[in-house]
């Protein structure tokens, strides 16, 4: 698959060995389902088979490779090649699969950490370096097949740059572990430097393609921004004060960014920004765009359990009618319940009107001049036609 797979790196020595070795593959894969399943673009990453079995290929894998310094042959890769293959028929974003792979690589990271003693756990934290070294080079393998596979990525050159500012931005990520001589290293052959404070980004052409976007994050490294490719959005990071002037004259541009941000809260960070990039190129916007700007979208987007549970409220009964009752829901809240204005859009008499929302208070139970229950009506609205609860339930 063009990625070199026949090197063996330093591997870790035989204590670290032997507690990778005692651990409970089955816990460490129901411990990682509990994580994805908090991650949207994980519900998109569908497959035929248990995705639990497919957690436990991939966990297997790396395990190996973390023991033994085993990396995955060539028909190890061409498995990896038919996933990939399968979700490029079945459209799904290239961003979503190369995302959950890097949150992938950090969550069995996490969980390792996590399981076992304190003792051990100083053990592997002292082995970081190379431990990560084997994710980081499984990543880089997972990139090149996804940009090998996805037709739309056939004339773009795997960067070192792009695979470089990613595996610097996964360590950060990874709060529990110190930054290494290696790391600030590697930062500074791109250019940034991990010594200043760092604001999170996200950025995206509206429309672009994965060329276009690789083009900008080349383009952005080159300006010393720590800036990786997800497919057709860039992530990363700047310093403060960062000069955006000179890219936001692109009226495609759709940029995310947050002030200065501790490396505990570096991954919650980028996660929102993805999600309000999301909300904003959906929604038309351009420009810079913040969090205040789509405050209660982004609070609906952080609990989708409950917004279900609120739009099931509103528009669980409203059911026949041939969407009738639901359509009159939606006008209502899109002309401010303003009857006049709701009756001349749908077009209805002003009686019609008023008997529809008779029979949508009736069977909701809601009281459509309440202010509370115009709230809820508003949010039920506002995420039934949400582009991230769209994404949480296609694919």
């Amino acid at each position: 698959m063009g990625a070199d797979v026949s090197a063996r790196e330093p591997t870790p020595d035989e204590a670290v060995r032997g507690v990778l070795d005692r651990l409970d593959v089955s816990v460490v894969v129901r411990r990682m389902m509990l994580g994805y399943q908090q991650l949207p673009a994980y519900t998109r990453f569908d497959v035929d088979q248990d995705r639990a079995l497919w957690v436990r290929w991939n966990v297997d894998l790396l395990l190996r490779w973390l023991m033994y310094g085993t990396p995955p042959d060539e028909y190890v890769l061409s498995e990896l090649a038919g996933f990939v293959r399968d979700r490029a028929s079945a459209n799904m974003p290239i961003e979503d699969g190369i995302l959950v792979y890097r949150r992938g690589t950090r969550m069995l990271w996490d969980v390792l950490v996590d399981l076992v003693g304190a003792e051990d756990r100083s053990l592997l934290i002292a082995n970081a370096t190379t431990m990560w070294n084997f994710l980081d080079r499984y990543l880089d393998i997972v990139v090149s097949v996804f940009a090998q596979v996805y037709a739309d990525q056939e004339d773009i050159p795997a960067t070192v740059g792009d695979r470089r500012a990613a595996a610097v931005f996964n360590r950060l990520c990874a709060a529990d572990l110190p930054i290494t001589i290696e790391d600030s290293d590697r930062a500074a052959r791109l250019g940034f430097d991990l010594s200043s404070p760092f604001c999170p980004f996200t950025a995206e052409l509206a429309g672009g393609s994965v060329a276009t976007h690789a083009a900008l994050a080349a383009r952005l490294r080159d300006a010393a921004a720590l800036a990786f490719t997800e497919g057709v959005r860039v992530t990363g990071l700047t310093p403060p004060g960062f000069a955006w002037s000179g890219l936001l004259v692109d009226p495609r541009l759709v940029l995310a960014q947050d002030p200065p941000t501790p490396r505990n809260r570096l991954a919650a960070a980028v996660d929102s920004l993805r999600c309000l990039s999301l909300i904003a190129t959906q929604s038309g916007r351009r420009g810079r765009v913040s969090a205040e700007d789509f405050a209660a979208q982004l609070l609906l987007a952080d609990s989708p359990a409950l917004a279900d549970l609120i739009t099931k409220r509103v528009f669980g009964r409203l059911t026949g009618d041939s969407g009738d009752l639901a359509d009159t829901v939606r006008s209502l809240v899109a002309h401010g319940f303003d009857g006049t204005a709701t009756a001349a859009a749908l077009p209805v008499h002003r009686n019609t009107l008023l008997h529809r929302v008779n029979r949508i208070e009736k069977l909701t139970g809601l009281n459509l001049r309440d202010h509370q229950d115009r709230g809820l009506v508003v949010l039920a609205v506002m995420w039934e036609t949400s582009p991230v609860r769209h994404k949480l339930v296609s694919g």
